[in-house]
């Protein structure tokens, strides 16, 4: 019998993450004050240590020794309002009322912790410029909703801890063109992911509002090593224009050992009625695998010249990312067994479609130098297209199209540079009908199959699909950001 977990959300967690900073499926925001400030638009400029993710070939741009550290804290508003459905469990002569949902929102908004920290040199040898970092790549790293809320089939939480270390060497054989290339360790010490599933073995006892038998299903894991590298150029075929591009060169897929568990919400169930068994005996670990996607960005970037020095810039950046790649989340149990109230269940090896698309995204930045080596402001918007069609719609990621834009400054000082940005960044929301729903109740006992059509198997009232679809509803969701960044150059 097919053991339909509902862990494909389970195998994504907000900065799962390669280098990359459009808003895609896993990452939200831009990394680095100055980058952030200009609303992304930093791959032609590139011009300090985050250079090692947007463009690696900026950094041979940079003289002497630059150290670089930054945090972004943010603010993470989700709102999600279920469409009334069917409650089938208060039937009276088989019709069934309709029920309504309270809004949700998501409970750990604020985010403290976003670090980055780098040093950039060129170790005494002319053209070359070498460099090494660490940070948590940008992201939204927990989302809390209640238990009982109507996005607890879809998720009720996650958190992820992702530190991404990178070694960057950049050559600059002319004045006028550079190279450079980052190689990242990407490193997920914690991924946490929970949400309810339906235990009822009785297909007729189908119900998209609750049931006797939820469960709330956790994923516990970690992946200590996930390769990853970009590589980058930079020209400028006059001295008013310069131009960036780079990409993601290696296919990469993060694989975390983990632990299911499984504990009742009915308080006539008890832990010792949900076992997992593997050749008879007790056994919970799990493998899940996530593929990421490749990233190319190309920019432009326009100098405003007044004899050698610059007064002012604008840049136009594009990224498209291959979230396409992300079309199913894989769980692999080598060979686990469920005992849920004396029905056993073989799990196998599951294949969850989440049919993402791939991204596009636009942005606009600019500096200007109001008060020359002392005091810069800077700006910029973007827009990125949806990562889900709106049938896939889920509370688990910001996957709808996002508008947004950055304000920014620095000073200057003797070496030293004090940035400071603030990123807004908003879904458009989303609203999705029942009828178009795609995201199902995950009901494990279950022996409805596909093509889902034997009404003997599943529910009358929901033939053609495997369970009742639960991401019907409205979405909505922000984030406000802030960076404060110091960079010293000697």
């Amino acid at each position: 019998m097919k053991y339909r977990f509902g862990l494909g959300c389970l195998l994504a967690a907000a900065t799962l993450a390669a280098p990359a900073f459009a808003g895609g499926g896993y990452f939200s925001g831009h990394k680095g004050a100055r980058a952030a400030g200009r609303g992304g638009a930093f791959t032609a400029r590139a011009d300090d240590v985050s250079a090692v993710t947007l463009n690696p070939a900026g950094l041979a741009l940079l003289e002497g020794t630059t150290l670089q550290a930054s945090n972004r804290f943010s603010y993470n508003a989700h709102f999600f309002t279920r469409a009334p459905t069917l409650d089938w469990g208060k039937a009276v002569g088989g019709v069934a009322p309709s029920v309504g949902f309270a809004t949700v929102k998501n409970e750990v908004p604020w985010q403290a912790l976003d670090p980055f920290i780098g040093a950039v040199t060129n170790l005494g040898l002319e053209d070359w410029a070498f460099a090494l970092a660490i940070f948590a790549p940008p992201g939204i790293g927990r989302q809390q909703f209640p238990v009982d809320g109507g996005q607890r089939y879809m998720m009720v939480s996650r958190e992820a801890i992702i530190l991404s270390y990178s070694a960057s060497a950049a050559y600059r054989p002319s004045e006028t063109f550079a190279l450079g290339a980052t190689f990242s360790w990407i490193a997920v010490p914690k991924l946490d992911y929970q949400l309810v599933i339906d235990g009822m073995p009785s297909p007729r006892a189908a119900n998209p509002v609750s049931s006797d038998l939820d469960m709330l299903a956790t994923v516990s894991g970690s992946d200590t090593f996930t390769p990853n590298a970009t590589l980058g150029a930079w020209f400028r075929p006059v001295s008013f224009l310069e131009l960036g591009v780079s990409a993601q060169v290696i296919p990469a897929r993060i694989e975390t050992n983990s632990t299911l568990t499984l504990d009742p919400l009915s308080p006539g169930i008890s832990d010792s009625d949900v076992r997992l068994l593997r050749n008879n005996v007790p056994a919970n670990d799990v493998v899940l695998s996530l593929p990421l996607p490749l990233t190319a960005r190309a920019g432009v970037r326009y100098r405003h010249l007044e004899g050698a020095r610059e007064v002012f810039d604008v840049e136009l950046d594009v990224v498209y990312e291959t979230w396409s790649k992300v079309d199913k989340f894989t769980l692999n149990t080598n060979g686990l067994v469920a005992n849920v109230v004396g029905n056993r269940v073989d799990i196998g090896s599951i294949e969850v479609d989440k049919a993402w698309q791939d991204t596009v995204s636009v942005h606009l930045g600019s500096d200007y130098s109001l008060v020359p080596d002392t005091f810069t402001l800077r700006g910029g918007l973007f827009y990125e297209s949806a990562v889900a069609a709106p049938e896939y719609a889920n509370v688990d990621f910001v996957s709808g199209q996002q508008l947004g834009g950055g304000l920014g400054f620095s000073l200057f000082a003797a070496g030293l540079e004090v940035a400071l940005a603030y990123e807004f960044r908003q879904q458009l929301t989303n609203r999705i009908a029942e009828a178009d729903a795609r995201v199902y109740q995950e009901v494990p006992a279950s022996p409805c199959q596909a093509p889902y059509t034997d009404p003997n198997l599943c529910h009358p009232a929901y033939l053609g699909q495997p369970s009742p679809a639960v991401n019907a509803g409205t979405y909505d969701a922000y984030s406000h950001m802030a960076t404060l960044e110091v960079l010293y150059r000697f």
